[in-house]
């Protein structure tokens, strides 16, 4: 009677993990695309060499649980460049100028979003990599959260991006001083995303 019992138990197990599986199989079929813009105004010492920020993204998403999304999602941002530095030496008469330069990242990062209540509202978080493509900067560690509110086709976004890659402006002149210095990019964004 007990190995009767165990082959049940057992043949039930299989058959709810066979059936978990195909769920999420089927959930991962039936995910959704979103493609977003977005503009940003630098924050922090971002702001000091940046004036304005914007980006797009696309990300594939599917439900894991209920209101819970996972997948991918790869993306563009652009830091456009604010001026220059200059001084003069008094000593040499020497005068220096350089112009900050943009710069530009591809974020490569796994993503995740709750939908709260009635599916209107949503909190998320991308993580990931930001690897420079253009500019002085260096690559580094990305995060965005965001908050969003869906009103169907399209949604509206708010988010607070971070990358850790930074920059550094040396002054050859002066024996290789750095004169300005940034731990990474930031930047408050709004945007809108379309869902497919």
């Amino acid at each position: 009677m007990k190995k009767i019992f165990l082959c049940a138990a057992l043949a039930v197990f299989g058959f709810t993990q066979s059936k978990a599986q195909d769920d999420f199989v089927d959930k991962a079929k039936n995910g959704g695309f979103y493609v977003g813009a977005n503009i940003g105004l630098p924050l922090s010492t971002t702001s000091d060499i940046t004036a304005f920020n914007f980006g797009f993204d696309g990300a594939y998403l599917f439900e894991v649980i209920d209101n819970l999304e996972v997948g991918g999602l790869l993306g563009y941002t652009h830091y456009l460049a604010d001026g220059s530095y200059t001084t003069y030496n008094w000593d040499d008469n020497y005068y220096f100028s350089r112009d900050y330069k943009d710069a530009s990242f591809v974020p490569i990062a796994a993503s995740a979003r709750y939908y709260f209540g009635d599916h209107k509202f949503f909190g998320g978080i991308d993580l990931g990599v930001a690897v420079n493509v253009s500019g002085d900067a260096k690559s580094g560690f990305y995060a965005r959260p965001k908050f969003g509110f869906d009103l169907g086709v399209v949604a509206l976004i708010a988010s607070f991006q971070s990358i850790s890659g930074g920059v550094d402006y040396d002054d050859d002149y002066y024996y290789g001083s750095t004169y300005v210095s940034t731990s990474g990019f930031s930047s408050f964004n709004f945007g809108v995303e379309f869902g497919f």
